[in-house]
């Protein structure tokens, strides 16, 4: 009774909690056994088999990795090899039967790898004779250990540098438009554009011209020219 008692809950909490309330309420640990051999240990079921090839087919590495995805490959294989059995009277059957499952089931792992293990990948399939499951597995482990000690920055990294280069530009961009929508200059004397008045050659001369700079000595910014009048005692 004590038994019971400590390995029935055992049983039921290893169950799918949908699947423990059928058994709830049976009295000993045997019951429970016998009743759940019936209704889910049978083999050669052919539904259960196409179920599991079917999550065998769909099944891809995506974002997990090459352990994670190998080891959800092994649970399906034994399940499969659970329900779907070879029963065989030659052994020279056996030893056929069971090279061509062992490729396939390299070739279930190789396909659902993601694309940058396709190197090695072809690698593997170009290999005379064809290595082991195990074996391709061992091969490309070491590189999945690899990869992310060698990995570019992560996404928010990338993105906070992205952003702050584009803000750079950006605001190099505004000082530059700025700098060009600045009004242009005139100059108050002679009237044109890009020049002012105490730049104006007009006014002052062009460089090296001596008579327009001493000329140019006797104007003011507002006032015409001043010259003094002929005899004007000083």
């Amino acid at each position: 009774v004590t038994t019971n008692y400590l390995i029935m809950p055992y049983l039921i909490n290893s169950m799918e909690p949908t699947v423990a309330q059928g058994y709830l309420l049976m009295d000993s640990v045997t019951d429970i056994w016998i009743s759940a051999e019936k209704t889910f240990s049978k083999k050669k079921n052919t539904s259960q088999c196409y179920e599991i090839r079917k999550k065998l087919g769909d099944t891809k590495q995506k974002e997990m990795s090459v352990f994670q995805y190998y080891s959800i490959l092994k649970g399906l294989w034994h399940e499969l090899d659970y329900y779907g059995p070879l029963i065989a009277i030659n052994p020279v059957d056996v030893v056929t039967f069971q090279e061509w499952q062992d490729n396939h089931r390299l070739f279930d792992f190789l396909a659902g790898l993601n694309v940058e293990f396709e190197p090695i990948r072809a690698q593997i399939l170009i290999t005379k004779p064809l290595p082991s499951l195990e074996d391709a597995f061992s091969s490309i482990q070491p590189e999945d250990t690899r990869r992310p000690a060698m990995a570019l920055p992560a996404p928010q990294e990338r993105s906070a540098l992205y952003s702050d280069s584009t803000n750079a530009n950006v605001a190099f961009r505004d000082k530059t438009s700025g700098a060009q929508a600045r009004p242009m200059s005139v100059c108050d004397y002679c009237g044109k554009e890009r020049h002012t008045r105490d730049r104006c050659w007009k006014l002052h001369g062009r460089p090296g011209d001596k008579k327009k700079s001493q000329h140019s000595l006797f104007t003011t910014d507002n006032s015409a020219i001043v010259t003094p009048h002929a005899g004007q005692s000083s």
